[in-house]
């Protein structure tokens, strides 16, 4: 039988066989640093020596302004009003060719989003437009290629859900100053919607239609439409329902807004 003496001597013997093998291997690791170090050393001072003269870059402030082309038209106007990345006609601005793009006046717009506080005109915050309390108004403007006539068919297309004879039964609401008509939602069908329409000397000028909402049974907000005068661009106005009295004091001064901001008008 092993005495406990053997076993403590060849636990021994092969304890200093390990810690003679890590010395020798600690001087091969120690060797290798230093090389590796005086290789860095050298790279270091190599780049110095060849890189290009290196100047920080300057911090350059964004343009105060926005501008950009709808349907021809150049725009420029404060960026504080416009709470959403300005859309390039053709590329959204999550596609990766978005980059490349032309920036500012040279820009065609597909979409100019922008924000403003109610009757004073003037730019809200992102977190104040973005709430559902907001009580001013937000307003878009784009290309349209179908004149009236693609204003009416879009009215039709608002209809389409709700029975013809209503729609032809309807009058001017004169305390409004438009046909408002509640009918029948034409993405829903089960829901109700308020839509409203201005045609004068045979021609529309203004639709637009409010949500319902079941919960309050009211109505929430309400989204109008209409032409730039030359009827190539469009105009998306959305506001509370509260404000639908006073839908065409909004238009008006919606209509003067992008026509302070209308710089030139070149070719398309």
């Amino acid at each position: 039988m092993i005495s406990f003496r053997y076993i403590f001597l060849f636990v021994k013997v092969l304890f200093g066989k390990l810690i003679a093998l890590c010395r020798r291997f600690g001087l091969v690791l120690w060797g290798s640093s230093k090389l590796l170090l005086l290789l860095s050393v050298v790279w270091l001072l190599v780049s110095i020596v060849i890189a290009p003269t290196w100047a920080p870059k300057k911090l350059t402030t964004p343009n105060p302004m926005v501008c950009g082309k709808v349907s021809g038209v150049v725009y420029e106007l404060p960026r504080r009003y416009v709470i959403y990345w300005p859309e390039d006609e053709g590329k959204s601005s999550w596609e990766p060719v978005f980059i490349n793009i032309k920036k500012g006046c040279g820009a065609n717009l597909a979409s100019l989003y922008m924000a403003m506080s109610w009757p004073e005109m003037q730019p809200v915050s992102y977190g104040e437009a973005t709430s559902f309390r907001f009580d001013g108004i937000s307003v878009a403007i784009g290309p349209w290629l179908h004149g009236e006539a693609g204003l009416r068919k879009q009215l039709q297309h608002y209809l389409r859900e709700t029975p013809a004879a209503l729609v032809k039964a309807s009058k001017l609401n004169e305390d409004l100053g438009l046909n408002f008509l509640e009918g029948v939602d034409s993405e829903f069908p089960n829901r109700r919607k308020g839509f409203f329409w201005l045609e004068a000397k045979g021609r529309m000028q203004y639709i637009g239609y409010c949500n319902w909402v079941e919960p309050k049974a009211n109505y929430s907000r309400c989204y109008l439409k209409f032409l730039i005068p030359g009827g190539d661009a469009i105009v998306n106005v959305e506001f509370l329902w509260e404000r639908l009295g006073e839908w065409h004091n909004i238009a008006l001064a919606v209509g003067e807004f992008f026509m302070n901001a209308a710089r030139y008008r070149v070719d398309k």
